[in-house]
């Protein structure tokens, strides 16, 4: 902050230590969340059954192939678990399911499994019980960053200023380009209280 401080007298020791108080207030609020915690657990359960969709869904084209039923639906299920769009994977597997139960005994004879229909059912069952959890635990977020909006405003504050000074103080050199909101929010997030990491920030 030396070089900070050389062109703003504000920009101090006792700045430095007021932004890392707020910083370090911020993560005890959300280390204490149990709610995100939970909603990144219930969020990687989510791949985790979209992902297990992809080779069923392989399998079920070369079944769909072969029966010479023309669908995009396994394939549209693959594209949409890799956008992370699971109502739009709801919605490709209850199509899915209809199609298979008015083709069963055709599909059956050009190789898809007889139980192929209840364990879509199954996955769609899944899905949608998870993907209402996270919801659940997304609203309980909300409220929770809505309680604290106060506290993270005055942190984003710190952060501005500090991207601003940067820019200004840096302008032309590579170290510029350290000093935009992304990649402080990003620092500030990753920072640990620790003696070495506030001894190398004063020496900037």
């Amino acid at each position: 902050m030396n070089l900070f401080e050389a062109e703003n007298h504000i920009y101090n020791a006792a700045y430095l230590s007021a932004m890392q108080n707020k910083t370090n207030e911020v993560r005890a609020k959300e280390t204490g969340d149990a709610v995100l915690l939970l909603q990144k657990k219930t969020t990687q359960e989510l791949y985790t059954l979209g992902s297990e969709l992809s080779k069923p869904m392989k399998l079920l084209n070369i079944v769909f192939d072969k029966a010479k039923i023309k669908t995009t639906l396994p394939s549209d299920v693959i594209k949409k678990v890799n956008k992370r769009n699971f109502e739009g994977v709801l919605n490709s597997l209850s199509s899915l399911k209809d199609v298979i139960a008015s083709q069963s005994p055709l599909l059956i004879s050009s190789g898809m499994k007889p139980d192929t229909e209840t364990l879509i059912q199954n996955t769609f069952d899944a899905i949608t019980a998870k993907s209402n959890e996270q919801s659940a635990y997304q609203q309980q977020r909300k409220a929770f960053t809505s309680a604290n909006k106060g506290l993270y405003k005055e942190l984003y504050v710190y952060i501005s200023e500090v991207a601003r000074m940067g820019k200004i103080i840096f302008q032309g050199e590579q170290k510029a380009s350290e000093y935009t909101l992304e990649n402080l929010i990003a620092l500030v997030n990753s920072s640990r209280k620790n003696k070495p990491a506030d001894g190398n920030q004063n020496k900037e």
